[in-house]
């Protein structure tokens, strides 16, 4: 019986093959843009993550159909306080479904994670700080690289600024962070070549998400 997963995702999202390449044939998913500037800019994310707007566009989809709904605007929920633990709480309440942020999945693994662990972050140093400031510790966090990456077009191109990193085996495992970003087209490139496993918060939340349906 096939199941449903839906997205709420902003109109400026660039990197939904990503989340299709992730879903197992017996899971559809189902994608609801809402509308934001485009911008990076700090003051407009945070606005732009309104539950109530963002609700009425999730109602177009097929809710009754829905097993579970993920919310993938991973720069907006680190920069509104509460905002992780609200939005989930809210859509739940709405929809009578598990909901799921991207943030809470990337956070709870890397507090689950044994081995210590790069962070890659898109986004500026002020995001980057907030989210790092969401984690219970940071005793397996090995390194935090920050791009600061100018748009969502940037941040779905990031194997183009990897060699700025000068990525070596000694740091260890990699997870990078954020909705928009891209990974499958060079994971396995990077865990061959450096023996170590690369992550993604696309990749943690679908996992979860299926996890929770299944």
């Amino acid at each position: 019986m096939k199941k449903y997963i839906g997205m709420a995702w902003p109109s400026d999202g660039l990197n939904d093959s990503e989340y299709w390449q992730l879903i197992p044939k017996n899971i559809e998913l189902l994608i609801a843009r809402y509308p934001v500037s485009g911008s990076l800019n700090l003051k407009d994310l945070k606005k732009e993550a309104n539950l109530s707007n963002i609700y009425e566009v999730i109602k177009k989809l097929h809710v009754k159909k829905l097993n579970s709904l993920i919310l993938c605007d991973f720069a907006s929920s680190v920069l509104n306080e509460n905002y992780i633990s609200n939005s989930e709480l809210f859509f739940k309440a709405k929809l009578k479904i598990p909901c799921l942020n991207i943030v809470s999945s990337t956070i709870k693994f890397i507090s689950n994670r044994k081995k210590k662990i790069t962070i890659i972050s898109p986004y500026s140093e002020n995001i980057t700080k907030k989210f790092i400031n969401l984690l219970p510790n940071t005793n397996n966090v090995n390194s935090i690289k920050s791009l600061s990456l100018n748009s969502e077009v940037d941040i779905s191109n990031i194997y183009k600024e990897l060699k700025t990193l000068n990525l070596k085996k000694s740091d260890g495992d990699l997870i990078f962070i954020g909705g928009g970003i891209t990974i499958t087209n060079f994971k396995k490139e990077i865990e061959n070549s450096l023996n170590i496993k690369v992550y993604s918060s696309p990749l943690l939340i679908i996992k979860d998400a299926i996890k929770i349906i299944n």
